[in-house]
């Protein structure tokens, strides 16, 4: 009868352990990136836009995103030689858990994009994803 009882308590508490690491003990995670002049349009990136762009948005799949954690968004022009200036940077932290797409657009300087190279770095909680690079004409 012990050994019974001990083997119930044993498969209980390894049943317990996996529900915790499936609900509680998953990575938040940054999926796609996706560039687009479409905020509707979840499928399809873009590498090349112009300076009269209506808008140009970038759309970033998240991943069992837990409360309170800090998207970091840092969109770059490459002033040549691989520099990079910082022109714009968004921080956002999530007020639910969950997955789904977060939008952040770029800001016009002047009612125009100027023309370049750009890059955007996107970190999650700290940690750095794959830049994205585009260009304006």
């Amino acid at each position: 009868m012990n050994i019974r009882i001990t083997t119930i308590l044993i498969i209980l508490t390894l049943i317990f352990i996996v529900i915790f690491f499936y609900f509680f003990a998953q990575n938040s995670k940054i999926g796609e990136l996706i560039v687009t002049q479409d905020p509707l349009n979840t499928a399809k990136t873009e590498k090349v836009f112009t300076d009269k762009s209506h808008e140009i948005f970038l759309l970033i799949k998240l991943s069992k995103v837990k409360k309170g954690e800090k998207i970091k968004i840092s969109w770059y022009k490459n002033t040549g030689n691989d520099n990079l200036l910082l022109i714009q940077e968004n921080s956002i932290f999530t007020d639910n858990q969950g997955s789904g797409f977060l939008q952040i657009s770029l800001v016009k300087k002047n009612c125009s994009y100027e023309s370049g190279n750009y890059q955007i770095n996107v970190t999650l909680n700290g940690n750095p994803e794959k830049p994205f690079d585009f260009k304006i004409n």
